[in-house]
């Protein structure tokens, strides 16, 4: 008679190894999850971006959401010197902003080749993620393409402790061929206001402002390689009118999904603006 509470109280205490066991394991499974969060990911914003020769043009690299403070970071990246050229390197946000003084250092190893590193003073000092670590300013200088190439990047904690980051995305830079027309010498006679929507699907339409009578105005739209893919008839007369492209070539067809350009024409002047078309 006395065997079976024994044997029941042997049932009872391995059911009660079982549930710790279980906990435990559940805590593992939550703490290897924490660990994956607490990883930071780096990425440029935007990714991509698509621009003309001798245009300047911002690009931030920005550590994404994370369960740990960061202190420092050290970038090593590098580009095509012969596509565009780094203009200015400042410090990004989350160390402008995190109320200490920090220690910045943006160094050219060699064109395209450049290393910077920042890290806040003081013993227990950090930023706090998301947000932006560096800032970029880049000019086109030829048609082409070319990545924002994350060569390393390393990170320490607020104990200055190596952070692994869980992964980085580089940025894509796209330099529109020559084939697309210079800007013409002139009075601002004409300028253009944002497309709406941007990209757009079906069709997007262009403010466009005629501060005086500019006689004939022509309307011409480019692909990447600068070929003409659409003319647009612009009523005469000054005054406020409204621009629409629809997303076809001039023969009627509907262009694929990519970055176009709009230039407007008129009396020695002109504007442009940069159109996304998606399907």
């Amino acid at each position: 008679m006395r065997r079976r509470p024994r044997r029941a109280m042997r049932a009872g205490g391995s059911l009660a190894r079982e549930r710790v066991s279980l906990a435990m394991v559940s805590i593992g499974i939550l703490a290897l999850a924490l660990c994956a969060r607490a990883q930071p990911h780096v990425f440029f914003e935007p990714g991509q971006i698509t621009v003309l020769p001798d245009e300047v043009f911002e690009m931030s690299f920005q550590v994404g959401a994370c369960e740990d403070s960061i202190a420092s970071f050290q970038l090593y990246m590098s580009f095509d010197p012969e596509i565009v050229e780094l203009v200015e390197a400042t410090e990004g946000e989350l160390y402008e902003e995190c109320g200490t003084m920090t220690y910045f250092i943006d160094d050219e190893v060699e064109p395209g080749f450049w290393h910077f590193f920042n890290t806040p003073f003081g013993h227990g000092t950090y930023i706090l993620p998301p947000g932006e670590l560096l800032h970029l300013e880049f000019r086109a200088l030829a048609g082409g393409y070319t990545q924002a190439h994350v060569d390393t990047i390393r990170m320490t904690d607020i104990r200055r402790n190596a952070l692994e980051v869980e992964g980085f995305e580089h940025g894509d830079i796209f330099v529109a061929g020559t084939g697309v027309p210079e800007a013409e010498a002139g009075a601002d006679a004409l300028a253009l206001e944002r497309p709406r929507p941007n990209p757009f699907v079906t069709e997007t339409v262009i403010g466009m402002n005629l501060a005086a009578e500019p006689g004939h105005v022509q309307a011409e739209i480019y692909d990447l390689a600068g070929r003409l893919v659409r003319s647009i008839d612009v009523p005469r007369g000054e005054g406020f009118r409204e621009l629409r492209w629809d997303g076809r070539a001039d023969d009627g067809s509907e262009v694929p999904s990519s970055v176009y350009f709009l230039r407007v024409t008129g009396a020695g002047s002109e504007a442009r603006v940069r159109l996304v078309k998606m399907r």
